[in-house]
């Protein structure tokens, strides 16, 4: 039972036929959604949320509340037996931009007490690359804001997604600052973050730099102007006017 529980999880569910209901996150922040989906590995599962408009987003099993993660679950298993396994939309390679395609097998997030691998089900049409570091003062000053934006504007997930683009020295201390942080988007795997040339081409000359991109990759937004350092937060204020606050 627990490896066929497993495997269905991994494959994901196709498309449930639920009633809206009330999700809470770990923040607090409520919205009235549907459950899509459930996938991921177990103990790594993401939730696939509909809205009334129509737009779907994804959101981490662990960043829901207690209530809600064991509705998700139970729901899982028990439409399983009789749900087609069905690919969820979004989730083949024709539908990602060059860029998507390249981040979407490459992403770890925090997932409870750990950080394990995170794939995106559909791409967004905003990357946000922050590039940070533990060590980082004015990081860790500007970290906490970003994250309060972010769970504020958790509806419009399906529009934005902000990816930690690592300057640690080590795997491990990019993975405690994550934890740390309660970092609720996904970064750019350690062992990754120099080889994709892409994405390095966006970083300015210091940190905390934050970049706002569209999928085809074209700059909207950078921490520089120029040589002149504007900071992030001119950057998180141009993502909220492209999302809609």
């Amino acid at each position: 039972m627990k490896t066929t529980y497993l495997l269905l999880l991994l494959f994901g569910l196709g498309s449930l036929s639920l009633q809206a209901r009330e999700w809470t996150n770990q923040a607090g922040v409520k919205i009235q959604a549907e459950l899509v989906t459930v996938k991921g590995a177990a103990g790594n599962e993401v939730a696939v949320l509909k809205l009334a408009n129509g737009q779907t987003y994804d959101v981490a099993l662990s960043q829901l509340s207690a209530e809600d993660q064991e509705f998700a679950r139970t729901e899982a298993v028990r439409l399983a037996a009789t749900t087609p396994t069905a690919a969820v939309p979004g989730t083949s390679s024709e539908e990602f931009s060059a860029l998507g395609t390249q981040l979407k097998s490459k992403l770890v997030a925090v997932d409870g007490r750990r950080v394990g691998k995170y794939e995106m089900s559909a791409e967004p049409e905003y990357y946000a690359f922050y590039f940070t570091a533990s060590w980082c003062p004015p990081c860790r000053t500007f970290t906490p804001k970003l994250v309060e934006f972010y769970n504020q504007h958790a509806q419009k997930k399906s529009k934005f997604e902000v990816v930690m683009v690592s300057r640690d020295d080590s795997e491990k201390s990019m993975e405690e600052y994550m934890k740390e942080s309660t970092m609720p988007w996904p970064a750019i795997a350690f062992r990754h973050v120099e080889r994709l040339k892409e994405v390095q081409a966006y970083a300015g000359k210091g940190i905390p730099c934050l970049v706002l991109v569209d999928r085809e990759g074209k700059v909207l937004s950078h921490s520089y102007e120029g040589s002149n350092y504007v900071g992030p937060t001119k950057v998180m204020r141009d993502l909220a006017d492209k999302v809609g606050s």
